[in-house]
């Protein structure tokens, strides 16, 4: 490993700062969760790392209002045991319980998920179907970015290098809008999903409406297919419609093959859990489905 120099900002402006100051030769560090796995593998070698995990109020919880802001340095078991999570966005904090295993939790943070941009990620679905909203600062100041804009490929995100995350937003969802994440792994219940899809739905009498399906780690972003979407809207859900729905998502899905899986068995097992994800969604709404 590369020796460096740590720098300890104790704000925000104070980080950014430093960011900008040491250019391409600074990398932000949060809990270093994966960071750390990147450093001791020569993937990265900074010369400065800027731990922000110790500037006050960075990890805050908070429902203010009709919206729930997570600060980027909470921690995913802080987030996943949060009262405030579990009320207004009670799929988040079951995706979290998922994720790796309560080690990595207690260190990982929500900035560091979501900068490092991996496709075998569980957030990214949920927070995409939620339609979440990334909070960035540099010295220019506050830039908002939807969460569908965020991913942009493979490990790449939308975050300028003078950027730093500051929090995560999400407005408050209809009472009526119920879903699932349902993931599968192919290796063991601890690793990153070959694959994970989150589904919502709402009751309208008998019909489905306001459906959000996005499928993870099986795409280079999250996999969200509005025309395989538009099947389930504002129509009684159906085990045939919602077959077609899995095969769409499974043909738009391009995934990587490797030790989880064949390209191949990817989809195939997409196009499974979507259909399951989608039941389960109907389940939590008191929706039947039809034949």
């Amino acid at each position: 490993m590369r020796a460096f120099d740590l720098l300890q900002p104790s704000t925000v402006d104070e980080a950014v700062s430093l960011l900008q100051q040491h250019g391409e030769e600074a990398r932000l560090l949060g809990g270093g969760a994966m960071l750390s796995i990147l450093l001791r593998q020569r993937v990265v070698a900074p010369g400065y790392l800027i731990s922000v995990t110790g500037i006050p109020g960075l990890d805050n919880i908070e429902a203010t209002g009709e919206k729930l802001l997570l600060g980027s340095t909470a921690t995913l078991r802080g987030i996943e045991r949060s009262t405030a999570v579990k009320e207004q966005a009670p799929v988040l904090a079951e995706a979290l319980h998922l994720v790796g295993n309560v080690r990595v939790r207690n260190v990982a943070t929500i900035g560091g998920h979501l900068a490092h941009a991996d496709i075998h990620l569980d957030l990214p679905p949920v927070l995409t179907a939620l339609e979440a909203t990334v909070i960035v600062r540099s010295l220019a100041g506050e830039r908002r970015i939807p969460i569908d804009d965020w991913f942009v490929g493979y490990y790449e995100t939308s975050l300028a290098s003078d950027e730093m995350i500051v929090a995560v937003e999400i407005e408050r969802q209809p009472t009526s809008l119920h879903g699932a994440y349902l993931k599968y792994c192919s290796l063991s219940p601890n690793d990153w999903p070959t694959v994970g899809v989150a589904a919502f739905l709402s009751a309208d009498g008998g019909t489905a409406a306001d459906v959000r399906i996005v499928a993870g780690s099986v795409a280079e972003r999250p996999l969200r297919v509005a025309d395989a979407e538009a099947l389930l809207q504002d129509r009684p859900l159906g085990q045939e419609a919602i077959t077609e729905v899995g095969r769409m998502y499974a043909d738009a899905a391009d995934p990587l093959p490797d030790v989880r899986g064949s390209a191949d068995y990817k989809r195939k097992v997409t196009a499974v859990f979507v259909r399951r994800a989608i039941m389960a969604a109907a389940t939590q709404a008191g929706l039947s489905i039809g034949e």
